[in-house]
């Protein structure tokens, strides 16, 4: 499910290249970048993405952008989904060119401002972004080497896919600041697993509401990694080519929680009369969750503790 109803990719000006001399790099960040780029990305089997040359400048879409910026790695140019929310608020853009936001790109713009790579979610061959159609993704390859990141994994996989990207890139992914910050994340879920571990038979409900229709996930890499660290999800079962579920509000009563998380992206909902009469929610028992939270360890931590904090002060309500 995605964050809104996408619009129709537009491409806002004509395919062109722009040469410029006297690069700097925007990826060593004070030390060496790797001698030349290659790099196998996890989930694409029989793709490699190699280059002659170091990587010195990346173009990446919002929400890569935020996981390779803890590792110090800033992008020259962004695009794509997320600007003024959880991706884009998790990397300091100032001097960072926008070059499309949403479904749109200006390929012009993109071309000026010479990426070696290009990293963003990757569609199911990995040879260009999700969302873009084969023209785009054609046009995009004549200019830059794409490198694709798997969607739809769990949080940890994601880390690991950013980290191996930054490898590549001649970063240090296991010393320093980097370190803690990982740290801190693997203490926020310990901290979860001992809430639920005091709190067993707690049910949580993870949904994402809206005015029509309501989506509840208990397979999504979220919620994957919750049930890995003891939370007992409910709700409906998804259908095998999706992690969503959907839930009409006549039906929202048939899935009852203790607790229940309602997503980030939820809207026009708080007045619903349903709403008001679940459990969970006449309890006050409620938390949030986003799927589409930027992959960074210091996100992740702290919303982590939040839910912790939220689970500690929860009490079974609902009859099992």
């Amino acid at each position: 499910m995605r964050r809104r109803q996408l619009l129709t990719l537009s491409v806002l000006a004509p395919f062109a290249l722009v040469a410029c001399d006297g690069r700097q790099s925007e990826v060593s960040g004070g030390q060496a970048a790797a001698p030349n780029f290659t790099y196998s990305p996890e989930g694409y089997e029989g793709v490699t993405i190699e280059l002659d040359r170091p990587v010195e400048r990346i173009a990446a879409d919002f929400y890569s952008a935020a996981g390779l910026a803890q590792y110090g790695i800033t992008p020259v140019a962004v695009f794509g989904f997320g600007q003024n929310e959880s991706p884009g608020k998790a990397f300091d853009s100032e001097g960072v060119e926008v070059v499309g936001t949403d479904m749109e790109l200006d390929i012009e713009a993109l071309a000026v401002a010479e990426p070696d790579i290009l990293v963003a979610y990757g569609n199911e061959k990995g040879d260009g972004w999700t969302w873009w159609d084969e023209k785009v993704t054609s046009q995009v390859a004549e200019l830059v080497d794409f490198v694709p990141v798997k969607l739809g994994q769990s949080p940890d996989a994601m880390f690991a896919q950013y980290a191996a990207i930054a490898r590549a890139l001649g970063k240090d992914t296991e010393t320093g600041e980097i370190a803690d910050k990982a740290k801190a994340f693997e203490d926020a879920r310990e901290r979860i697993r001992e809430v639920t571990a005091k709190k067993d038979g707690l049910t949580v409900l993870l949904a994402n509401f809206s005015a029509e229709m309501n989506y509840t996930s208990k397979t999504s890499g979220i919620a994957e990694m919750l049930s890995e660290d003891g939370l007992e999800l409910v709700g409906p079962d998804s259908s095998d080519d999706s992690s969503w579920a959907e839930v009409s509000w006549e039906k929202m009563s048939d899935y009852p929680a203790d607790v229940i998380l309602v997503h980030d992206a939820s809207a026009d909902f708080e007045d619903n009369p349903v709403y008001e009469s679940l459990p969970a929610v006449r309890a006050g028992q409620l938390g949030t969750w986003d799927d589409k939270r930027a992959y960074t360890y210091d996100g992740y931590a702290a919303w982590l503790g939040e839910l912790a904090e939220v689970l500690d002060g929860a009490r079974e309500i609902v009859e099992k």
